[in-house]
Formats: C-alpha cells, sequence, structure tokens
C-alpha cells in the first residue's frame, strides 16, 4: 500500500511539472508574401485554425503577423508551416515572452 501512495506521489508531480512548464508564447512575424488587403485575413484565419495559438494580428502594411500560442501545445515551426502551406512563408522577427 505504501508503493502505491509512493507511485500516487511521483506521478503527481510528474503532472504538476508538466503543467509548470507550458507557458504563453508571443512570436512576430515577418510574412513578407502579403500582397493585398484581404492577405491579412487569410494569415490570421489560418494560423487560428492551429491548435494552441490563442491571439493573431496580422498587419498588411508592416507585412507581420503577431501570434500568441500555449507552448505546450504548438510550436513556432508548426505555425510556420501553416503560414507556409497557404502561400505565406514567414520568419520569426522578434520572439517575445519565454522565447
Amino acid at each position: 500500500m505504501r508503493a502505491v501512495a509512493q507511485i500516487a506521489t511521483v506521478i503527481a508531480g510528474l503532472v504538476s511539472l508538466a503543467t509548470a512548464t507550458a507557458s504563453e508564447r508571443t512570436i512576430r512575424l515577418s510574412v513578407p508574401g502579403m500582397t493585398c488587403a484581404s492577405c491579412p485575413y487569410i494569415v490570421e484565419q489560418t494560423l487560428s485554425a492551429v491548435a494552441g495559438v490563442t491571439a493573431v494580428k496580422a498587419q498588411f502594411d508592416e507585412r507581420s503577423a503577431t501570434v500568441t500560442f500555449d507552448d505546450a501545445l504548438t510550436s513556432r515551426d508548426a505555425i510556420l508551416e501553416a503560414a507556409a502551406g497557404v502561400g505565406y512563408p514567414s520568419t520569426v522577427m522578434q520572439a517575445g515572452e519565454g522565447q
């Protein structure tokens, strides 16, 4: 019985550790392929559909997008792949919070 309690304690500790290491991150992307006023909408819709993305703001005049995401659910690479997949290859200009 004692062993079961110790195992339960270890598992609870691991679960709380995994939760504690996940955090919200923000990156700013250069999206040079935005060439018209509807492009930011497409970028926002596409990146918003990535699991773990919590906010997206694309700006046509700056050819950029700011993306906030939960790094336990997605990654910078997944976001970049999603943008490239719809014709907007991007690069990270700036990484914020925890990057």
